[in-house]
């Protein structure tokens, strides 16, 4: 597809690069680096101190395979590139970049050089593990450990998300087991938050309009202070062994002891 329109007059390749407020960067054919916007500038002057490399003054000229781990595999990417090409960089796990390499060739198909753009995607990058780490916390099994009792561990931080998506998890899994009795455990935690309190005392108040009893296991002491001033209408213990011991004398049941 060809351009429209008339480029004009008064503009130049320079002054357009310099005035997108993105990373641009351009090198020569044999990839040394010829060019740089200010933006360009501002971004990779503290990422190059990374690399021993004290101004960008000194990136003029270089090779861009300094900057890869695996320069023959970056060199064959670039020499067989006959349209744009895009990936996505981690820089010292500092900043993380989706960039667009084209090349710069005439009409006559001689290659003079590349245009690289930098596209700053960090907080999307970390927006997206902590996604994945949702995920993960929420792929925790629930551990059975007495017949009508179940455990859920809690591991970090909660959110509406993942609130939301524990309850229903939780109280589906109580209906369809039949379950009577769940076990809420906070052991893999050192203090419990606004957040984490007010999820946690919904699903305790979910269960028990389902009739099933919650119970919330691995109280510390630290955490039990953080608990003294606040309205939550929880049965607590510290250990999950107390919480059998209890559930069994609600129950009017005893472990009789080995051998008997």
């Amino acid at each position: 597809m060809h351009a429209m329109g008339q480029f004009p007059l008064q503009f130049n390749e320079q002054l357009i690069l310099e005035n997108i407020h993105e990373t641009v960067i351009i090198s020569d054919a044999s990839c040394h680096i010829r060019w740089m916007n200010a933006k360009a500038v501002e971004t990779l002057e503290p990422l190059i101190k990374m690399y021993g490399i004290s101004s960008c003054e000194e990136l003029i000229g270089m090779h861009m395979d300094t900057f890869h781990t695996n320069p023959h595999h970056q060199h064959a990417i670039l020499t067989s590139l006959t349209s744009t090409h895009r990936a996505r960089i981690n820089i010292k796990d500092t900043y993380i970049a989706e960039t667009v390499i084209h090349p710069i060739d005439s009409q006559d198909g001689k290659r003079h050089g590349y245009l690289l753009m930098l596209l700053d995607v960090t907080r999307q990058a970390e927006a997206e593990q902590e996604r994945e780490q949702l995920i993960k916390e929420l792929s925790t099994p629930f551990l059975k450990v007495w017949d009508e009792i179940i455990a859920v561990p809690i591991v970090g931080k909660m959110n509406i998300e993942r609130g939301r998506k524990l309850m229903e998890a939780i109280l589906t899994a109580s209906v369809k087991e039949q379950v009577r009795y769940v076990l809420i455990d906070l052991s893999s935690l050192t203090s419990l938050d606004e957040d984490n309190g007010h999820y946690i005392n919904m699903i305790h108040e979910g269960l028990r309009l389902i009739g099933t009893t919650c119970i919330i296991v691995g109280i510390s002491s630290q955490m039990a202070i953080s608990l003294v001033h606040s309205d939550y209408n929880w049965k607590t213990f510290s250990t999950v062994r107390q919480s059998i011991a209890y559930i069994l004398e609600l129950e009017g049941k005893t472990i009789a002891p080995i051998g008997q």
